[in-house]
């Protein structure tokens, strides 16, 4: 791992793979780290450099004390991913693949730093959520730390096929990461998906855009998806039968899709 410093922050990224070819920058969902995407990572690697990092107060992202119970919000944490970006040495356009808060943060670099974007994967995400959901899990954090949603979020994040064939051992993986996220982190970044809106912007997306979505996806249902594809000029729509995790449920016909649309010319 590698650490970059950051107003509030010490963030930890990673890169794989030859520097010569694409950079691919991945940004996982909000209760994971950069292992999360590890299942298709010896895939990806192949074609792309890939670059990896952990939010603030995500796995080996760490917070100074100006982050602790303070709001983050989507255009702080794009500035986390441009500046992991330039670190990985991609100072002109990436490609980005954001997942759940990840592709929030995609969004808003296609609408606010356009010229860095080459293209854009929207993976299980959503352009607005209801604050009054958030608030409550923001409350149930402070009041109980990350134990207070573990197992709720576990359900939501995978399909019951899935739970029931796992041997288990991702998913306990899983869990362990989502315990140790440090709560401050959480409710900073929680905060930021409360109080976003990238509706409007969405129409002035010129980034080539692949929208995925789960058929089984709770936490950000496929019609939201769908309306992001409808909205963003030419953007592709593709969807698997999973839930909200879908590099781990089915990281074969992931890939395909996502390599499919990366490499297309």
């Amino acid at each position: 791992m590698q650490f970059l410093e950051r107003p509030g922050a010490r963030i930890a990224w990673v890169a794989h793979g030859d520097p010569g070819l694409p950079t691919l920058v991945m940004g996982n969902s909000l209760g994971t780290d950069h292992t999360s995407w590890d299942t298709v990572l010896p895939r990806l690697r192949q074609r792309f450099h890939v670059v990896r990092f952990d939010a603030r107060g995500h796995g080996a992202s760490t917070l100074g004390a100006m982050s602790r119970g303070s709001d983050y919000s989507i255009q702080m944490l794009a500035g986390d991913t441009l500046a992991v970006a330039d670190a990985a040495g991609a100072k002109g356009q990436f490609h980005y693949l954001g997942l759940s808060i990840g592709g929030m943060i995609g969004m808003w670099l296609a609408q606010h730093a356009a010229d860095r974007l080459d293209r854009l994967v929207l993976s299980n995400t959503a352009a607005q959520l209801p604050a009054d959901v958030w608030a409550d899990r923001i409350a149930a954090v402070r009041a109980a730390g990350m134990s207070a949603l573990v197992d709720a979020t576990l359900q939501r994040w995978f399909t019951p096929a899935f739970h029931a064939r796992s041997d288990g051992a991702l998913i306990a993986r899983t869990r362990d990461t989502f315990l140790r996220v440090d709560p401050d982190g959480y409710i900073g970044c929680a905060a930021a998906i409360r109080d976003m809106d990238l509706r409007d912007g969405l129409a002035h997306i010129r980034t080539p855009t692949l929208v995925l979505t789960g058929s089984f996806d709770t936490s950000t249902p496929s019609a939201m998806g769908q309306e992001i594809a409808a909205r963003v000029p030419g953007a592709q729509w593709a969807e698997l039968p999973v839930a909200h995790i879908p590099q781990l449920e089915q990281p074969a016909a992931y890939v395909d899709l996502v390599e499919g649309f990366l490499l297309a010319r």
